[in-house]
């Protein structure tokens, strides 16, 4: 298991590349990838800029991944988060994980990227044409949390 919160950008193909050869005898490897969106409802986004408590940002994504392995019986999990600046279209969340069967690490996924969405202590601000905005919570986001 490995969790990483950087400013760097994600290798996604290399990150990939390294986390199944070390899981080659898993039944399957899923995968989460989450991009910056061009369009949101402030306007056109150019960056979004992300801040954390890092310290705690680590302690938390850690403990949810050990969560998602006891809980599916996951061979392996990675997460890694970015913050900073960072430009539409590019990555800001990768999770990688391995299992026995596929529905176990798909299901493993959408909890880990739930949460994430939820509860993890990132702030994002949308830096648009129309200006700069925090972004919120949405109704759909705390309604699958909720379930």
């Amino acid at each position: 298991m490995k969790i990483y919160i950087q400013k760097k950008k994600i290798d996604f193909p290399e990150k990939l590349k390294e986390f199944s050869s070390l899981n080659k005898f898993s039944g399957s490897i899923n995968l989460f990838l989450g991009k910056v969106r061009n369009k949101s409802k402030y306007g056109l986004v150019n960056f979004i800029e992300i801040e954390n408590y890092k310290k705690m940002s680590l302690s938390q994504i850690t403990n949810i991944a050990l969560k998602a392995v006891k809980k599916w019986t996951l061979d392996d999990i990675l997460v890694i988060h970015r913050y900073g600046k960072i430009a539409a279209g590019e990555d800001i969340v990768l999770i990688l994980v391995a299992s026995k069967h596929r529905k176990a690490g798909l299901d493993a996924i959408k909890f880990v990227i739930n949460w994430l969405k939820i509860k993890a202590t990132f702030w994002k601000k949308e830096i648009t044409t129309n200006g700069e905005f925090w972004v919120e919570q949405s109704s759909d986001d705390l309604q699958i949390m909720r379930r």
